[in-house]
């Protein structure tokens, strides 16, 4: 079995941060963190890498991807305990994880903004350094896919790629993490994978995943 402290949204929110760090990791034992975008806030490769610094500083292996409010230069950005997952293939657990960051096109204009055929082929580009006798894959993206409650608005659009929920269905991951939507924390299923957005922790908003024989277990907690 694997457990992680699964995490999105930080938005630079380092006080929040702490608050999850202490209660998650004093009631359970963890073996990674696993972050899905938007570290920072509009901020630049060294804010990114002072937060993944803040989180790895319990000594666990932190995998993550990038947000829209992200900086894409800190994209590849490696550090003691942080591994990027936007152009390789890891392994945790028996589990293999990879992923893509940034959103699609929003109104705003956002700093890392790519089409959903981008992330797409970048995770299937990926898929291609995963060692497939290591065990089932673990997605990390900030996109949601489209139409479930995880990618629906507080307007009650469906803002989620299409053309992810495609690839989810044809290759069917055992979980895969989102963020973006602030408002739509939670946990749903494509078929036989669980999709599943912690909520943001700048508001302490948290998920504690284990991944076993017996399939995956999403629990979305609060500090």
């Amino acid at each position: 079995m694997v457990k992680f402290l699964a995490l999105s949204d930080i938005h630079g929110k380092l006080s929040s941060l702490q608050s999850i760090l202490e209660k998650a990791l004093g009631a359970h034992t963890i073996d990674a963190i696993t972050v899905s975008g938007d570290i920072s806030h509009y901020g630049d490769r060294d804010e990114v890498r002072h937060i993944l610094d803040a989180l790895g500083s319990p000594g666990l292996r932190v995998f993550f991807v990038l947000g829209n409010c992200d900086p894409p230069e800190a994209s590849g950005l490696s550090t003691g305990t942080a591994i990027p997952l936007e152009t390789k293939c890891e392994t945790c657990g028996g589990l293999m994880l990879t992923g893509a960051g940034g959103s699609t096109p929003t109104p705003f204009g956002t700093t890392f903004e790519r089409e959903e055929e981008e992330i797409v082929g970048r995770i299937r580009e990926n898929l291609g350094s995963c060692n497939s006798e290591s065990g089932r894959l673990y997605l990390l993206v900030h996109n949601p896919p489209y139409g479930t409650s995880l990618d629906r608005t507080s307007f009650g659009r469906h803002v989620g790629s299409r053309r992810l929920r495609e690839l989810i269905e044809t290759i069917s991951p055992a979980a895969v993490q989102c963020g973006h939507i602030h408002e739509a924390a939670g946990v749903e299923r494509i078929g036989a994978t669980v999709v599943f957005n912690p909520g943001p922790a700048m508001k302490g908003n948290y998920a504690l995943v284990e991944v076993d024989s017996g399939g995956v277990a999403v629990s979305i907690e609060r500090s």
